[in-house]
């Protein structure tokens, strides 16, 4: 029903707030997505103003949070767009505009902001802040009238610098920024990251690096369908595939707005815009349509030597010579005739080189449009027609077909031409350069080099040859698939080099969520330069309108002439006291015409009033019928030669104003042609940028492969080689009982002696006996990458373990927990341990800790639970009351815990040691009806899975309750220093990845290695990571790992199951271990400011924004150790 909206329907309207409740919360995309959705769906609702509110709005939050300043443009002027799309919503509109007119210094938007600002102040609706419409009432009118006063004050400013438009400042972002926002090309990972694998590359035959190049796509979805980062890849791959061998080529194109139909060509996907989302604008009638000049007439205008012409001489020419004239005139090359007697006139060439190189300008800005070619064209039948040459010669001499024919003129009509071809404007400041650049700022991050073929029987994927020589090659924006023969393709590559191993390991270019919707793909900017052409085709519309409105005047003109002309034919047959004044029959011709009332009428009554009072102009000026027809009654004795005068003026002045505003549409469409351009641009996708995603990761897997099993042959052969030397040794000497032992050990593994050794020592001394029997028996590192990062992969199963399960007794926690513990006798008589110290103080400054505490002050006691500890219940009262904060407060309760609490004071000062002992001693506080403190704020349960990639057999570990992982220092500043921008979440997702574990033989597996999978069913609310230093790190070292860690990281990075994209949580504070080791520092993020807390008190010294900690860090040689990230959505 017409009246129907959107608002009142329940699926739109929820819809609606989804969207809103999406774009508040950071997921932009989705929220746009719905909107531009409902906006589609209901374009003709009487509401729709609401959702092209929503969207405006979106678009400006869009614009302030981007750094890039020619994208924030883009998404202003999708604004713009936005808002004009309904008149109530034209002081945002004027608001949007007047910011694009600031950041160009463009006077057409401050004319645009004037207008719509003008507009604004008749409206008495206001968008309340509820999204629905308020009728003006006096509740609104404070509103109202600051709303005015905004919309007066931009009024006056746009007039000031509509006055002063000269002295205008070019735009700051033009010609300022470019430089800033230039790509640049990320450097190669450092040497040393990578130097096994280049010294294993350049020593490996030529035949198997040209065998390399030949990826199994067989073996490439195998590998995809093993990864669960990759989850849905397989039927993403196999689409891809399937369109490249069908098509031929990588790229395809896709409309992002609902109808997502996707196109084989960029031109099918331009109709389609146009056609289908309103990306071109065509007149009521093809008679208004502006045309430019064909290519053969450019040609001519480009090509002709614009001589001035001897034209008595030409005229006796084709008045006596006609056929000879004919001759020559049809052998001229490009319309323009060496045969015409030429006229030595400086003054006549000057201006028509003048007007040659404006022609030449406007031809190569295409807005030259036929209207002005026909124009031009005039003057020199008119003037050959006063020297009484026909219209037929002139068709005969083909003049009329050559520019050369305005090289008849004479200086008068030469002048005439050019004053007005100087009136032209050549450019239109409207800052589409800005968009087309913030869309080639887009698409450079997502631009691919390597070409990827394919083998006829489409087993194969065919890499670039070209990387076998270098990987600095240039982009290929075509994407085509070719079908090549694998042998021949590749027989005569060139190989030199090992750069190919630099374009493995850099994944710049892998995006972190595959497979994503190609609609998501660069939808924001998207959908934001969809309403940039929108915007510009309705200034197309607006021009046109103009430009119908005065060939209307122009025909009302035309009646007013013909009726003089009328008359003069009635005149020659009458005495002159019968004739009748010019304006006398006008006015009598208003007189019959006014009770019609139609448009036409407006117009011929508005064009005699314009004659009669002499306008210079048309001024529309659209008066009731009777106050216009009173004006011109008194002017009814008005002299005809004033009227013909006045008639002759209007019409001179509306052509070249329709002449104009046909070059203005050209301009207007020329803007229009650029951005549609570029957002058919955007709407291709390279689905390279697909296969590369997988392809990379599956290359450097393969090329590590191969150099694990090189050195693992390597090691065996050695290791067979030593075993029969001490067996020929034994033959000569009888061994002692320590060799033999040693021996035996030895022998106990096929893994090289080396890769146990590092694994044993840094198991954790908290992991369980039976967890780390299978982690003994079935985990094993990556040797290759163990070779190339040292430790990178090692610590990826180190956990802090809880010391036992659940239904175990508290007591015997913490007793087998002090089992493991080292004494330190000094800190006994001083009861300090500033490892507690600090670790008790990272904790207390957790908020979401404390407000549980305040929910659950008092745990359940009774005789059959264990007893909470005085000294931990009034550290828990002094906590929630902030009695705490207090002077003198804690140290005393420190001390206290210290004393009841025995364990405590025998304690290493390994930090991570004491944050599981304080956590286990923390158990206690619990009641029947809920889980205790620990296990609710700071335990998850990891459940690790293999999925066997080859027999998809699939193995599920016992499962683990830990507080957090342990992972070691120096693997993530090595990763951090290798690949560079790469986040602090994935450095310890790729460490992890650096481990398998083989598919038990002897339970039915098939012996393989697979990558073990991570999953979670509930996350903690808060999350702790402990990092592992080797006590020796210099200044340099200290500060390059504190640079990899990052304030907020999402776990669905690190866990699957149940765990949802984005889960993100946020650094709160840190425990640091300065130069001494018993020496221990509490960095606490508070009030928006880190905190360097005090020995034994609450209070500390500012430390500043984390450039400051990490600066901090690196001077004063401070090891972060344990990190404590809080949940965001629970900090919120």
């Amino acid at each position: 029903m017409e009246d129907s909206s959107f608002m009142e329907d329940a699926e739109g309207l929820q819809l609606y707030e989804d969207a809103k409740y999406l774009f508040d919360n950071g997921d932009h995309i989705k929220a746009l997505e719905i909107i531009e959705d409902l906006i589609l769906v209901h374009r003709d609702d009487k509401n729709a103003w609401i959702l092209h509110l929503k969207q405006g709005q979106m678009f400006n939050e869009l614009a302030k949070k981007t750094e890039n300043p020619d994208v924030e443009f883009a998404y202003l002027l999708g604004s713009v767009e936005c808002f004009s799309e309904d008149g109530s919503l034209s002081p945002l509109c004027a608001k949007s505009l007047i910011t694009l007119a600031r950041k160009l210094g463009s006077v057409l938007y401050y004319k645009k902001s004037l207008e719509k600002a003008k507009q604004g102040l008749s409206v008495t609706t206001l968008p309340h802040k509820s999204d629905s419409v308020a009728q003006l009432s006096l509740q609104d009118q404070r509103e109202l009238d600051k709303k005015n006063k905004g919309l007066l004050s931009l009024i006056k400013e746009a007039e000031s610098e509509i006055a002063s438009s000269k002295s205008l400042v070019a735009s700051t972002i033009k010609n300022s920024e470019q430089k800033v926002w230039e790509s640049k090309e990320t450097s190669d990972p450092p040497e040393d990251a990578v130097k096994g694998l280049r010294s294993y590359w350049v020593g490996l035959d030529v035949k198997i690096k040209r065998d390399f190049m030949k990826v199994s796509i067989a073996k490439l979805t195998s590998f995809v369908e093993g990864e669960e980062h990759y989850k849905e890849g397989r039927e993403v791959l196999e689409h891809v595939l399937a369109s490249a061998r069908e098509a031929r080529r990588w790229t395809a194109w896709m409309c992002r707005t609902l109808c997502s139909k996707e196109f084989s060509s960029a031109e099918e996907c331009k109709n389609h815009l146009e056609q289908q989302h309103a990306a071109d604008f065509k007149p009521s009638s093809e008679k208004y349509m502006v045309k430019r000049i064909g290519k053969d007439w450019a040609r001519k205008i480009l090509v002709g030597g614009w001589e001035p012409v001897d034209a008595v001489a030409a005229v006796e020419m084709i008045k006596n010579q006609l056929a000879d004239v004919k001759a020559f005139a049809s052998k001229a090359k490009n319309g323009w005739s060496k045969e015409w007697p030429l006229a030595v006139d400086e003054e006549r060439s000057k201006l028509l080189k003048e007007i040659k190189l404006l022609l030449f300008s406007f031809c190569n800005l295409k807005i030259l449009s036929g209207s002005i070619r026909d124009w031009m064209m005039r003057f020199p039948a008119k003037y050959l027609g006063k020297l009484e040459v026909s219209e037929q010669s002139l068709v005969d001499s083909r003049l009329v077909e050559t520019p050369q024919s305005i090289c008849f003129l004479e200086s008068h009509e030469l002048t005439q031409i050019l004053d007005f071809l100087n009136n032209i404007k050549c450019e239109r400041n409207d800052g589409t350069n800005l968009v087309c650049r913030a869309v080639e700022s887009v698409l450079s991050r997502t631009r691919v080099k390597e070409k990827i073929d394919l083998d006829p029987q489409f087993s194969y994927l065919l890499l670039d040859r070209r990387l076998l020589k270098s990987n600095n090659i240039p982009f290929d924006d075509e994407g085509t698939v070719n079908i090549f023969d694998p042998s021949v393709h590749y027989a005569k590559a060139q190989v030199h080099g090992d750069d190919i191993i630099s374009w493995f390991t850099d994944y710049s270019s892998v995006d972190k969520t595959f497979p994503r919707p190609v609609r998501e793909h660069n939808f924001g900017i998207w959908v934001a330069v969809l309403k940039a052409v929108q915007f510009t085709c309705r200034n197309l519309g607006t021009k046109y309108a103009k430009k119908v409105l005065l060939l209307d005047y122009a025909a009302a003109l035309t009646v007013v002439e013909n009726t003089c002309m009328s008359e003069d034919e009635r005149r020659r047959n009458l005495p002159e006291d019968q004739w009748s004044r010019y304006a006398s029959l006008l006015c009598d011709m208003c007189e019959e015409r006014v009770p019609k009332n139609s448009l036409t009428t407006k117009l011929f009554m508005c064009a005699v009033r314009d004659v009669f009072e002499g306008a210079l102009h048309p001024t529309f000026d659209f008066l009731e019928l009777e106050d216009s027809l009173n004006l011109i009654r008194e002017h009814k004795s008005l002299s005809d030669d004033k009227v013909l005068q006045a008639i002759d003026l209007l019409k001179s002045v509306v052509t070249q104003k329709v002449l104009l505003i046909d070059t203005k549409i050209l301009l207007i469409d020329n803007s229009r042609i650029s951005l549609l351009n570029n957002l058919t641009r955007l709407s291709a996708f390279d689905n390279r940028t697909y296969i590369l995603q997988v392809l990379k990761p599956f290359l450097l897997n393969e090329i590590v492969n191969m150099e694990s099993k090189a050195k693992s042959d390597a090691a065996e052969a050695n290791l067979l080689n030593e075993l029969e030397k001490e067996k020929q040794q034994s033959k000569e000497k009888p061994p002692s009982k320590k060799k033999r032992d040693k021996s035996k050990k030895k022998t106990s593994t096929s893994n090289p002696s080396t890769l146990d050794k590092t694994v044993e020592h840094l198991e954790p001394e908290s992991t369980s006996l039976s967890l780390r029997t299978v982690e003994e028996n079935s985990m094993e590192p990556e040797d290759a990458l163990a070779s190339e990062t040292g430790r990178l992969e090692i610590s990826s199963k180190n956990e802090i373990q809880e010391e036992a399960t659940e239904d175990e007794p508290d007591m015997h926690r913490e007793d087998s927990l002090s089992e493991h513990l080292e004494p330190a006798a000094g800190e006994v008589t001083t009861r300090y341990n500033s490892a507690l110290d600090m670790t008790l103080k990272a904790l207390l400054n957790i908020k979401i800790f404390k407000e549980d505490l305040m929910k659950n002050r008092q745990p359940f006691q009774d005789h059959g639970e264990e007893q909470v500890p005085s000294a931990l219940q009034n550290l828990f009262d002094a906590f929630v009351s902030e009695v705490i904060r207090n002077e003198g407060v804690y140290s005393c309760l420190l001390s206290d815990l210290l004393t009841s609490q025995e364990e405590f004071l025998s304690m290493s000062s390994d930090a991570a040691k004491v944050v599981v002992a304080v956590l286990n001693s923390w158990r206690c506080w619990k009641n029947p009806e809920r889980e205790s403190l620990v296990t609710r704020m700071f335990t998850l349960a990891d459940i690790k899975r293999m999925s066997c990639r080859k027999c998809r057999r699939i193995t599920n570990f016992p499962v683990q309750s830990c507080y957090g992982i342990v992972m070691a220092a120096d693997s993530i500043r090595e990763l951090k220093c290798a690949f560079g921008n790469i986040k602090f979440v994935d450095i310890l997702k790729l460490i992890r990845m650096g481990y398998k574990t083989l598919c038990d033989n002897k339970t039915g597996g098939c012996g393989k290695k697979s990558y073990v999978h991570h999953i979670i069913r509930r996350c903690p609310p808060i999350f702790t990571i402990v990092l592992e230093w080797e006590k020796s790190e210099t200044e340099k070292q200290i500060s390059e790992t504190t640079k990899a860690l990052d304030w907020e990281i999402d776990i669905s990075r690190l866990y699957e199951g149940g765990v949802e994209p984005n889960t993100n949580y946020r650094l709160v504070s840190m425990v640091g271990c300065g130069e001494g080791e018993e020496e221990h520092i509490c960095l606490a993020y508070e009030k928006n400011r880190w905190v360097n807390l005090r020995r034994e008190c609450l209070a500390g010294e500012d430390v500043g924004n984390w450039k400051s900690v990490v600066r901090f860090c690196g001077e004063r040689k401070v090891r972060p150790e344990i990190l404590i990230y809080e949940a965001v959505r629970l900090m919120t």
